[in-house]
């Protein structure tokens, strides 16, 4: 044998080697079983069933699958024509809108037709929950609200002009306006999710990033992309981030996470006293996620674990390939692959404690985002496979001085409840009401008089907390120009 034939044995040895050993062992799952199709969506629980979108693609055929704990298929729905949205549970119906025009409700068990609707044009933004009611848009400047269990309009309202997206919390705020391709600006309503009534109208443009909630109040962002703190309720402006070409991407307890620098930075601002950090995305993000004090960062290739208050560095775990990347539990999951050589694809549940995989599954394509269970943690895959995986014990929680209670981790208090207006002053205004129209930016900087009556409350004190203070942004103007 010669030493060149003998040296390649070697390297490919060693390349396996590498794989078989630097993969982690799967987890034994308590049950698995597969469809004969494709999932499109992840679970979601129905009573003591789990149900989700399954079908051929090629074939242009979709239907929902009921299963029980124990993986059986109890029950299929009729074929539907048309690829839908993710369902959206309810305590004994499912409803899907497809991308079509048709929204369907589904009783449970049994997959049954419980009622069928159509709008007049297809979704342009997916159906969203409110309460026990369902949130649709009709048309381009139309939307609706439908009782999820017979399917009938509790109330419509229609825009003036176009709308294109819209964010569902205590209110529900829309933004609309005109469509200018060199200079797109969007205005804000928000409507009372009970009734339709409309609550307050904004004159300042924005930009179209989803509306995002935390307590009683909401972040918009300006067609400049500067971040915007606002009451949901007045739409009293309370706060706004003095950088601009921002993106917002997730409200986390009380902490706002943002890109800027077209996605190459991240920066995660306190709402409580305005200071924020800032960090290098070594390539596109994936995903984040925050348990305790601390932040998961998941880009293509690694997660970082980060302080939520600084951005101090606690551990960083390498992967060769990151698919998707889904908050769940006190962690972050992710479909990876482990080297280049890989065939698998491994499905990870990282808490923040530390680096290790809590569990692993093993497949050969993407996983969708587990369900926990009282049964344990139920896990999906694109290729139809269906696995319960034995619920982890978790690790050692890190503290967070910031929020009093762990336990109650989405009710931050906002500023110190100093700003954000109680449930108890929603507006209820009648027809014969004039809507209140805040300007929520201001275009006049001349009258100095006028923006401090704004700023100011009743009592004479200012409106925006006298802790807050501008965030910094570290090395922001030297690394990216700005």
């Amino acid at each position: 044998m010669s030493s060149r034939l003998l040296g390649v044995i070697l390297i490919v040895i060693s390349i396996l080697a590498f794989h078989l050993l630097g993969s982690q062992p799967e987890t034994q799952a308590l049950w698995q079983q597969s469809i004969s199709e494709k999932i499109y969506s992840s679970p979601v629980a129905v009573g003591n069933r789990y149900v989700f979108v399954g079908g051929d693609k090629g074939k242009r055929e979709y239907r929902l699958y009921e299963i029980d704990n124990s993986g059986k298929t109890t029950a299929q729905s009729v074929q539907l024509p048309n690829l839908s949205y993710d369902p959206i549970g309810y305590a004994d119906i499912v409803v899907v809108g497809d991308y079509a025009r048709m929204i369907r409700g589904f009783s449970v068990p049994g997959l049954k037709i419980a009622w069928e609707s159509g709008t007049i044009e297809p979704f342009r933004i997916p159906p969203a929950k409110s309460g026990d009611n369902i949130i649709v848009q009709s048309t381009e400047n139309s939307l609706f609200c439908l009782d999820s269990k017979t399917g009938q309009p509790v109330w419509d309202h229609t825009f003036t002009d176009n709308l294109v997206n819209y964010g569902v919390d205590k209110t529900i705020i829309c933004l609309h306006g005109y469509a200018d391709l060199k200079d797109p600006k969007w205005k804000a309503t928000a409507l009372d999710p009970d009734t339709g009534a409309v609550l307050w109208t904004s004159t300042g443009p924005l930009g179209s990033d989803t509306p995002l909630f935390v307590q009683n109040i909401c972040i918009l962002v300006s067609n400049e992309g500067e971040m915007l703190i606002i009451d949901q309720f007045t739409g009293k402006l309370l706060y706004r981030h003095p950088v601009k070409g921002l993106k917002s991407l997730q409200v986390l307890n009380e902490h706002l996470t943002m890109l800027a620098a077209g996605g190459s930075r991240l920066i995660c601002m306190s709402l409580m006293d305005g200071k924020s950090w800032t960090t290098t995305m070594q390539s596109s993000l994936t995903g984040i996620a925050r348990h305790g004090g601390r932040l998961l960062i998941a880009d293509k290739k690694s997660i970082r674990c980060l302080g939520i208050a600084d951005g101090s560095s606690f551990w960083t775990r390498s992967l060769e390939d990151i698919y998707n990347a889904e908050p769940y539990r006190n962690g972050i999951f992710v479909t990876h692959k482990d080297s280049f050589f890989s065939r698998s694809t491994y499905g990870s549940y990282i808490e923040t404690d530390k680096p290790v995989s809590r569990w692993v599954a093993h497949g050969s394509s993407n996983f969708m985002k587990p369900l926990l269970t009282d049964s344990g943690e139920l896990l999906l895959s694109y290729d139809g496979g269906i696995r319960m995986l034995p619920k982890s014990t978790p690790g050692e929680s890190p503290v967070d001085i910031s929020i009093p209670d762990p336990k109650t981790p989405a009710a931050p208090d906002f500023w110190k409840d100093k700003n954000a207006s109680g449930a108890s002053s929603l507006p209820t205004p009648s027809p014969a009401t004039t809507t209140a129209v805040i300007p929520l930016i201001d275009d006049d900087d001349d009258d100095d008089d006028d923006d401090d009556d704004e700023d100011t409350d009743d009592d004479g004190k200012s409106g925006v907390p006298q802790e807050l203070i501008p965030p910094a942004v570290d090395d922001w103007n030297k690394k990216d120009g700005l």
